[in-house]
Parts: structure tokens; sequence; C-alpha cells
């Protein structure tokens, strides 16, 4: 055999970086508040007597919260151990964990996480009430199946849990935090003052000025006015946590919890709204997007949430080209369709705000036309309250009728013991739905004004000086102005520059119509409206007066 050792130059040596050091972390946790903090104090411990036995020096500590191992990088003081070891210039030897499943509950994620933390930061872990170790092949493979292991646990108690929880969601319960506005009572809240043995949830304080805004709300006032007076009221809130608000159906009772595999059901707490003003508060907030936002509050542009595209029928917004400091309105669905705000030396056309103030001058009251206008409201007036009074009387029998058949529903269930919870609910849910909707048509009839007299006065007043108010208003007036002559917007031809619209409120459509007829002007007064036809009665007796 030839002499092999001329060839030891050549052979190569695998080198190992081993990490002398003494020093080691520790990590505890538990799964939640409930769990007894004695055992975050008895996995110190148990780490502390480990290092005192082989010498090591904890010099961290990470953990001693709860937190849920369903997620590895969800929790924020795990996060904070991964990051801290991994940047860490001086390694520590080995991280301490009491058990493994303290570590993670990922499985395959844990495991990928622990190969990195040996191979490529050259940080051990340890489980200290076992003693193994990943300092070996055969420990490391001996860590890997904890970890498999505290994955199966997992799966083991969601399979028993997992049920239980979805029927308790089908039933109607909540599970994780209510949203702002409720006080959340139950076995398992935070707030060890509201620990009780049945969960319950109900409108807190605060929920009821929230109450109270979506009733402003379903009234049609603007987000900005709203979140006015809920500070006001004492409440603050942001506008982004108020529009989040609007499209949250647990407001109205409705619960549509991931566990309900997108079939929403009942929840077993207070409404703050109705299901049919939920679902009107929808509709409105579908009107007013469109596509991009825009500042719908800016000053320079009032006629935002007034005008309407003549093609698609959608609310035009507004928008500034900053270098040449102009605004326009535009409808972002309809091509061609926008206007300038303001006529200007190179505009094409008259700008959508002078062609308001030529608008509403048309609906100045004159002088010597009171009386006539009086008399003529009078006569109109007549007839609509009639129409309205009628069908008041006609709603009100209907609610009357429900509302009894709601009672002995009640009653019958109260009372007998074998009849059926879920036809119970289903049949109370029912009649309430229908006692809501005529409800809300019955408070919507204008009732009777029993001082038309000063009623009229105070919109002919307003008229007398109808476009000086609109033109130095601020945005608030200038809106407040724009709802009360038309409450139903108006629709803008941008093309033949014309305001289109048959709705204006009864004392202005009046007082336009009565000085056309007196001063037998068969053209339209604004010189822009493409219909001189207007229906009194059908317009509603909004007020007239107005704050300026």
């Amino acid at each position: 055999m030839k002499d092999l050792n001329r060839f030891k130059g050549f052979a190569k040596i695998k080198e190992e970086k081993v990490n002398q050091s003494k020093d080691v972390w520790c990590y505890t946790r538990i799964s939640s508040k409930q769990q007894s903090k004695k055992s975050l104090e008895n996995q110190k411990n148990v780490s502390i007597l480990y290092a005192r036995k082989y010498g090591y020096n904890i010099s961290n500590f990470f953990g001693g919260t709860y937190e849920s191992a369903k997620g590895d990088f969800t929790r924020k003081e795990f996060s904070r151990l991964i990051n801290e070891v991994k940047k860490a210039r001086i390694k520590p030897f080995a991280i301490l964990i009491y058990k493994m499943s303290r570590f993670s509950r990922t499985g395959g994620g844990g495991i990928s996480l622990t190969d990195e933390l040996i191979d490529k930061v050259g940080v051990h872990l340890v489980e200290v009430v076992s003693e193994i170790d990943t300092t070996t092949e055969r420990g490391r493979l001996a860590i890997q199946e904890k970890l498999l292991q505290a994955k199966k646990e997992n799966i083991e108690r969601l399979e028993v849990t997992l049920p239980g929880m979805k029927q308790f969601v089908k039933d109607g319960g909540r599970l994780g935090n209510t949203p702002k506005g409720y006080d959340h009572y139950g076995p398992r809240v935070k707030d060890i003052t509201k620990i009780r043995e049945k969960q319950e949830i109900v409108i807190s304080e605060d929920g009821k000025k929230l109450q109270q805004a979506w009733k402003w709300k379903v009234q049609g006032f603007p987000d900005f006015i709203i979140r006015q007076r809920l500070n006001e009221l004492g409440y603050k809130i942001s506008r982004q946590g108020l529009s989040s608000m609007w499209r949250n159906p647990f407001y109205c009772g409705i619960s549509t919890h991931s566990m309900l595999d997108g079939e929403p059901v009942r929840g077993n707490w207070e409404q703050m709204v109705s299901e049919e003003d939920f679902l009107w508060v929808q509709k409105l907030l579908e009107g007013n997007h469109q596509g991009y936002q825009h500042n719908k509050n800016n000053p320079a542009r009032p006629l935002v949430g007034t005008l309407f595209c003549p093609i698609c029928g959608k609310k035009l917004t507004g928008y500034e080209v900053k270098k040449k400091k102009v605004h326009h309105y535009k409808c972002q669905k309809c091509n061609g369709v926008t206007i300038n705000a303001n006529t200007t030396p190179r505009s094409k056309g008259i700008g959508a705000h002078q062609m308001f103030e030529k608008l509403i001058k048309g609906y100045e009251i004159q002088d010597g036309f009171l009386d006539a206008l009086k008399e003529y409201v009078k006569r109109d007036y007549k007839v609509f309250y009639k129409e309205s009074n009628d069908r008041s009387r006609i709603l009100e029998k209907d609610i009357s009728k429900l509302e009894d058949q709601l009672k002995s529903l009640k009653k019958r269930y109260a009372f007998d013991e074998d009849f059926d919870k879920d036809v119970y609910s289903e049949f109370k849910t029912e009649l309430e739905v229908k006692i809501s909707k005529l409800t809300r048509e019955l408070q919507n009839l204008s009732p009777e004004i029993s001082n038309l007299n000063q009623y009229i006065d105070a919109g002919a007043q307003l008229s007398q000086k109808l476009l000086q108010y609109w033109q130095n208003g601020d945005i608030e007036t200038k809106r407040r102005i724009q709802n009360t002559v038309f409450p139903h917007g108006l629709v803008i031809d941008t093309k033949k520059r014309r305001y289109l619209t048959k709705r204006v409120n009864v004392v202005f459509s009046a007082i336009r119509d009565v000085q056309r007829d007196s001063e037998g002007q068969k053209k339209d007064a604004s010189d822009n409206l493409s219909d001189a036809s207007y229906s009194v009665a059908g317009t509603g007796f909004e007020p007239a007066t107005l704050r300026v």
C-alpha cells in the first residue's frame, strides 16, 4: 500500500463553529388571560433552576404574557424574541422553553423556524422540563417530534371545541370583542367586572350616543355634521371609525362570523339600529361612492351631494386642477359629464355656481305676492294633508294589529312549554320587521302643521334674500339652503348648461308658480329649467326655515 500521508495536505476538514457562550435566553407564555399567572412564574422558575444546574446565565427574558399559539408571528413577544436573536451581535447559546408547546403549535412552521435558528442563526433550543436540546441530531429530532405533537394536540382540541364554537355562533352568540358602543358580559371577557355565567351584550352609555348617530344618518345628515354633534355630546370618533360603523351589520343585530360559512344569522344582542334602517344607510353609502375619494366638504365645491348625472343618475364628485386652481364637478362613471364650478375667462360656458345662483333667484319672493302665496299654499296643503292623514290612519291601524299579534306570540311562548323556539324566533322577527317598516313610513309622513301661517312666513322671509344667504353663507349654510329648496337634489345637463328638476320644496315651488301665473309668464323664471311643470302636493312640506 502506497504511503497516503503525502496527500494529507489536500484533505478537507469540516470545521464547525461551536457557540461557546454560557448566556441563554428564556421564553415563557400562557394561552389566555384566564390562565393562572402562576403558570408563567413556574415556567420561569424551572428555567432558572435548569440554567443553574448546567452553569448557564439567563441574560434575557421574553414572553411573560398571554398569547395564543394559533400563529407564530401573530404573537408580539414571540416575534420580538425571534427578531432580537437574529439581530444580536453576540448570540446566546440557546433559548430555554418550559415545554415546546409554549414555543409553537404550528407544526411544520415551528420545525422550519427551529431549523433556521440552529443552522443559520446558530442558536439551540432547550425544553427544560425534559432537558432535551438540539445540540445532537437525536435531540433535534425529539424537539421536532414535540412540535408536531403540539400541533396534533391543537387539532384534536379543535375537533372537540370547534363544533361547539360553531353552534354557539349559529345560535346567535358572539366570539371575540364587540364593536364600539357595546358592553360585553360573559364567562371569557377580559374585564373581570363583566364576567358572567352567560353571555350578554348590551348598548353602553356611549352606545346610546352612537344610536342617535344612526338616526341622523338615516335622516341624511353628512358624516362631518354627525361627528360634530357626537363631539358636542362628549363622544369623539374618527372619520374612519364612523365609516366603518355604518358598514358593520353587527349594529342591526346580524352576525356575519367566518364560522357561519357565508350564512348570516341574527345575534342575541341589542340592536342599535333596525335592519331596515341599516339597509337604507347602505343605499345612501352606495350613492355616495363614485370610484375614488374626494374632499366632499371643500367650501369651493358646495354643490357636491346636490348635483346628479343626467345619464346614470349618480351624484357628481368634485375635484380641483391645482395648477390652474380651478374647481370642477364630474361624474366618475359617464364620459363627458363634467362642468367647471365657476365661470372663468377660458371656460366653455357658465359655471355650475352661477347657474345655481340664477336658478334660486327665481325662487325669491317679490313684494306684493305674500297674500297670494299664502292662499296658494293653504289650498294645496289641504289636499296634501288629507292624503297624508288618510295614509296615516291606515298605517296606525296596521301597526296596532301587528303589535297585538306580536304580544299574543310572546304570551304563548311564555306560557306554552311545548312551543318551538325556532318557530317563535322566526315569526317574532317577521312581525318586528313589518312593524319597523310601517313605523318608518308613518314617521316619514308629514305631520299636520299647526302654525301653517308662521311656517309660510318663515319660508317667504328666507326667500326674500335666498341668493344673498347662499352667496355669503359657509358650506353648511349653502347645503342647508340647497337641501331645503331642492330636497331631492338637482340633475345637471352639463352640455346644454341647465338644471333639470320637478321636485322642489312646496313653499318655494308655490313662490315661483304664484309669481309666474300672476305676471303671465309662460317662460321658465330661472331661464335654465327644462320643464316648467311643478307638482306641489307631491314634493312634501319640508321645513323652509334655516338658521343663517
